[in-house]
């Protein structure tokens, strides 16, 4: 072994600075190595946090999803099972049972008074003096009339009157016209002796039928209109019923008369009212689903529209059916091409993008901005488990209904025509309450959770309050579309008795004669009546096309027959028994926006 004083010392160094230089690459190495194995641990130590991040994301996406499922249940339970009124209190009568629900054994009957009536005790009274009364007499016979003290003769000091009512089932009357013929004896004598003589003969004169050639008089094909449109009775029925009656008149018959008198006669009297309405510059509008069995180029089970255009309150009532195969926006452009004016309507999105040629001011329904809110509120069990929650829907109805109360207190206003008052204390008392909603309705939809009905109601809301607030430009416009709304009530009540209509045509036919019997009931006339004399008169005009001629058959003309008049107490009491003001009548067509 040699001793390490053997080799040079630049040799020793030499061999300790290559250790040092792989000692130096072993740290590297192992620095490398422990770097790596730190990125691996960090790794390892991320992947369940992301993943855990990841899961509760989803977890929550999920929770969303099911809250926004269960709402949407909720909300169409309510829509098809629940209460349909948005009244705070409501009364509603089952459709099943409406007998026992409506039955009040302590209720009196209206009180009978045969001349004079006058109100006693808050009880209705039924003028009998008005009605053909048959009198019923009941006497003693005379073997009776003996007194039961001393059997000496009774005799008749005093009548005791009460009233009764008794139902006279409709009957049908045939008619046997016989037309009178005359001739004169002198000139047929001589036309008959070979002279130039004309045998003068001459008929007396026949009022003209509705309908050339059939044997339905006005009285029958008023009667078919009424229980049709006014009645919503379907034409089967009505088959049956004449049956029963002794007549075979059969649903094909009913369908010719209506089609013939709305194409001879009624279409007339609905252009007229169309250019009456147009006239104006206040026009509320609707529409609704309406399904054509027999329509070109269409599936039977394709969804047809009802739209309605109606006058304001404020003037005489016309309300103007229109059938269309769509919904399209362009159908109430082309119904009011060239008309400037208010449009009050729900929040359809066409209705607000008109191009009609005029100048157009939209006026959206706050009644459907409410119902959002007011609907979110009962899907959660109502009032007070809405205000535990504080709920935003609550909050932003109860604001709702401020203004409706505030705007109450100008109704006399209105009513006595003094529609720039009713202006002028909107834009006091009505207009910061309204801006102040919509600042509120802003903040709060920032709070909403995304695609949740809340947010849904606060976008529907803030998107269409400024044309809400449009309603405080002019005192004749009200703040909702219910006129609309009670006015397309009855076709879609008609709608559900009857399905559909067959063709095109029919549908059209169908549109023009509910608007002619809606305006005749607005205007407090019995519908029946007036059928029946507008088809006597129309036949047997000189000039169907003068307007002075159709503006005397309107409903408000002073030639219309008294007797087709209801009474003014009648008339307003028909008027209110249209139903609840605030309903939505077409829950399948929940979102009003067309979105």
């Amino acid at each position: 072994m040699s001793e390490p004083m053997d080799i040079p010392a630049a040799e020793q160094i030499a061999r300790l600075l290559a250790q040092v230089e792989s000692l130096s690459r072993d740290n590297e190495r192992l620095a490398a190595d422990n770097a790596k194995l730190a990125r691996a641990a960090a790794e390892a130590a991320r992947v369940p946090a992301e993943l855990e991040r990841e899961l509760r994301d989803e977890l929550a996406a999920v929770r969303a999803e099911r809250d926004r499922l269960v709402e949407m249940v909720l909300l169409a339970n309510q829509r098809f099972f629940g209460c349909r009124s948005e009244k705070v209190v409501p009364d509603q009568l089952s459709l099943f049972n409406d007998m026992e629900a409506a039955a009040d054994p302590g209720a009196a009957e209206p009180e009978a008074v045969p001349a004079e009536p006058r109100r006693r005790g808050g009880k209705r009274v039924v003028d009998y003096s008005k009605l053909e009364q048959v009198v019923v007499r009941h006497e003693l016979p005379e073997s009776a009339r003996e007194c039961p003290e001393c059997g000496s003769e009774l005799q008749e000091f005093k009548i005791e009157v009460t009233y009764a009512l008794r139902m006279v089932p409709a009957r049908l009357v045939a008619e046997r016209r016989e037309r009178a013929v005359y001739r004169c004896p002198a000139c047929c004598a001589a036309n008959a002796a070979g002279e130039d003589a004309a045998a003068a003969i001459v008929r007396a004169p026949m009022p003209a039928m509705p309908i050339k050639g059939s044997f339905a008089t006005p009285s029958l094909i008023a009667y078919v209109l009424n229980g049709k449109y006014v009645n919503a009775l379907p034409l089967y029925r009505m088959e049956y019923d004449f049956k029963c009656l002794g007549a075979p008149i059969s649903r094909q018959n009913m369908a010719n008369w209506a089609m013939r008198a709305w194409e001879l006669w009624l279409s007339r009297l609905r252009a007229r009212m169309k250019a009456l309405l147009l006239e104006g510059d206040i026009v509320h509008a609707d529409e609704s689903e309406v399904q054509v069995l027999k329509e070109p180029g269409r599936e039977a089970k394709c969804k047809s529209r009802m739209w309605l255009f109606a006058s304001p309150a404020c003037s005489k009532p016309i309300f103007i059916y229109e059938y269309n195969p769509t919904r399209s926006g362009k159908v109430a452009e082309g119904f009011l091409r060239g008309w400037s004016g208010w449009l009050c309507t729900d929040g359809y999105r066409p209705y607000f993008t008109l191009e009609n040629g005029g100048e157009v001011v939209n006026v959206a329904c706050m009644v459907h901005i409410r119902r959002k809110f007011a609907e979110i509120v009962k899907s959660v069990g109502g009032d007070a488990k809405a205000e535990a929650a504080c709920s935003v829907a609550l909050a932003a109805r109860r604001r709702i209904d401020a203004m409706f109360a505030a705007d109450s207190r100008f109704d006399g206003m209105a009513a006595a025509g003094d529609f720039e008052g009713r202006r002028l204390g909107r834009e006091r008392d009505l207009r910061p309450m309204m801006e102040d909603f919509f600042t509120w309705a802003q903040a709060r939809r920032m709070e909403a959770s995304p695609r949740m009905a809340l947010d849904n109601a606060l976008k529907y809301a803030v998107g269409y309050w400024p044309y809400a607030m449009n309603a405080l430009g002019d005192g004749r416009l009200e703040l909702d579309n219910n006129l609309a709304e009670r006015a397309i009530k009855p076709f879609v009540i008609g709608r559900k008795n009857f399905l559909f209509s067959d063709t095109p045509r029919g549908a059209e036919a169908s549109a023009g004669i509910y608007s002619v019997v809606a305006t005749a009931k607005a205007n407090g006339l019995n519908p029946r009546k007036y059928l029946e004399w507008l088809l006597e008169e129309m036949p047997n005009a000189a000039d169907l096309g003068d307007p002075a001629y159709l503006d005397s058959l309107m409903p408000w003309s002073d030639s219309v027959p008294e007797e087709i008049r209801l009474k003014p107490e009648a008339a307003a009491e028909a008027a209110k028994m249209a139903d609840d003001p605030i309903i939505d009548i077409d829950p399948s067509a929940f979102s009003e926006d067309g979105e």
